[in-house]
């Protein structure tokens, strides 16, 4: 990180009620009011002790700054950190500094600075309500400047003002100098800076600031969406759906294109509904259409629309669906699967957003979001120049990725008992249920093709079912299957290491037709090895008391 790259937008978070630099909260103040506090504190308690007073505020300013920054940022090295202390201070309105590093040894931490500060407020503070003063009055900015150093150095660094605007002088400027390089120069000005432990409680400000980021870093990985949230009528579950309806939810706000990726199956339409309902635009149409279906003549007819003539078939002209989308949201599933014509067009889409029908020369505007969909990794179709780049980042300002049913088991038993619901309707069951007995077979099975396979096994098993009760025979068979499996799991579960090496040996026999000699090959063991150890086996078996 280099100091020349920090800006006030950057570091500092406005909001209603709350300025924030990084965990640290600031307080705009009133120049009008320093001054008057000023003023009233030289008539308090004298001008010594005003000025060690204001000289500590600063040097806790400044080594907090100073503590901020290597919290935040990765510095190149010391001389940019300390660099930064001066932009930090310019861009919270004091004056505009400028620190010139004269000798800079990191080592012996041996350093000079010349600082120049040009409008600087505290001397405006001090005209305002003292009038001319006769010695140098920015106590604030060399504490600040002494403070920040000292933090950067790991050891004590004094600021000394040899020019003040409250003196009369055309700027500000004081001279920086390490403890040691100073020598008894600097006696007299050290009362102003002492004060108790100021760097032990910087740091614990620190260590503080540090685990609150922590705390909420940990917040922000938890789904802000609560327990309980659907999408459509179906209740979310899991975390990993959860989180993905957080991200969607935060995107729908904003017209910026998404993709959307994930398996086959896994909803992607329905996640680009639920963000088009979220959105600005709910109230405008929103048309999906499945690249992947048509031919590109068609599909390119099918999106910009044609003009009567332009093709054979073509009989009148065809409003495009994106003309269609006008205000609304267009979903371009299977995205990856287009040729590179409709590529080049659908870029034009995205950068003029404007359309060029089939047969015709003339543009037409189109207010639409895009969102794409796509099972297909367009990296690596991009690496192979199959899709082409400049479009992938169009459509990718976000991507948000559709776990697998595998992945979020917690909502198979929520989505298997809505899609019940719905065929009670379409296969004229009203009291269409589940049978409890259904449901491991449902939560073990992996689901390839995820929630479209579970909608599809829930219709087979509506249409087979007895008297509205699905029971796991009418479950499809890869699924009904299970429950030999898990009664084979459960059995084996039950059964010793000698009972379970036993039946798989005597399994490959009954494979190998009793062929001692090839079965001791599929085993990986000699023939005599394979005699030797079905006797122990047999012998042991036969001592081991009964379950």
């Amino acid at each position: 990180m280099k100091a020349e790259n920090l800006t006030l937008e950057e570091l500092i978070r406005f909001s209603e009620g709350l300025v924030d630099l990084h965990g640290r909260r600031l307080v705009i103040q009133d120049l009008r009011s320093l001054a008057q506090f000023r003023r009233d504190l030289i008539e308090m308690v004298g001008e010594e002790q005003t000025r060690r007073i204001l000289t500590r505020q600063g040097f806790f300013w400044g080594q907090a700054d100073a503590a901020a920054m290597t919290r935040i940022f990765e510095w190149e090295n010391v001389l940019e950190w300390l660099r930064a202390g001066p932009v930090l201070y310019t861009l919270q309105g004091m004056a505009k500094a400028e620190w010139n590093v004269l000798d800079l040894d990191e080592a012996s931490g041996r350093l000079r600075i010349e600082c120049t500060c040009h409008d600087c407020s505290e001397a405006d503070e001090h005209i305002a309500e003292l009038g001319t003063a006769d010695q140098p009055s920015c106590w604030v900015l060399v504490g600040y400047a002494s403070g920040y150093a000292s933090y950067c150095l790991g050891k004590s660094v004094y600021f000394v003002e040899e020019q003040c605007r409250a003196c009369g002088d055309p700027f500000c400027s004081a001279l920086g100098k390490d403890a040691d390089s100073w020598g008894p120069e600097i006696e007299p000005h050290l009362p102003y800076f002492h004060a108790d432990d100021i760097l032990g409680k910087i740091q614990t400000l620190t260590r503080q600031l540090r685990e609150r980021e922590e705390e909420l870093a940990q917040q922000r990985k938890q789904p802000s969406v609560p327990p309980g949230v659907t999408i459509g009528a179906v209740e979310v579950r899991s975390r990993a759906f959860m989180r993905v309806l957080e991200l969607a939810e935060k995107v729908a706000r904003f017209d910026s294109s998404l993709l959307v990726t994930g398996e086959t199956g896994v909803g992607k339409e329905v996640l680009a509904r639920h963000i088009h309902a979220k959105s600005p635009r709910a109230d405008g149409p929103f048309v999906a259409v499945n690249c992947a279906a048509l031919p590109e003549t068609l599909l390119e007819a099918e999106l910009f629309g044609h003009k009567a003539g332009s093709f054979t078939g073509a009989t009148r002209d065809r409003v495009g669906l994106f003309e269609e989308a006008n205000g609304g949201t267009v979903l371009l599933d299977e995205i990856g699967d287009v040729s590179a014509a409709v590529q080049l067009k659908l870029l034009r889409v995205l950068q003029e957003k404007e359309v060029v029908r089939v047969g015709e020369t003339k543009p037409r505007e189109v207010d639409v979001r895009v969102i794409a969909a796509t099972n297909r990794n367009l990296e690596r179709a991009v690496a192979d120049n199959a899709f082409r780049e400049d479009l992938f980042y169009r459509l990718r300002v976000f991507d948000i990725e559709v776990p697998p049913l595998r992945e979020r088991k917690e909502d198979i038993l929520p989505l298997a008992r809505y899609f019940v619901k719905l065929l009670a309707g379409k296969l004229g069951i009203p009291d269409l249920r589940l049978d409890a007995i259904c449901l491991d077979y449902l939560l073990e099975y992996p689901w390839p093709c995820n929630v479209r396979e579970l909608e599809n096994a829930m219709e087979h098993a509506g249409v087979l079912c007895t008297e509205g009760v699905i029971l796991p025979d009418d479950l499809p068979p890869p699924i009904a299957g299970l429950r030999d499996r898990l009664q084979k799991v459960n059995e084996t579960a039950s059964q010793s290491l000698v009972e379970v090496e036993l039946q798989h040996i005597q399994r490959i026999l009954r494979q190998t037709g009793g062929n001692r000699a090839r079965a001791a090959e599929i085993l990986g063991i000699g023939p005599s090895t394979l005699y030797r150890r079905l006797k122990e086996l047999r012998q042991r078996r036969g001592r081991e008391p009964s379950p």
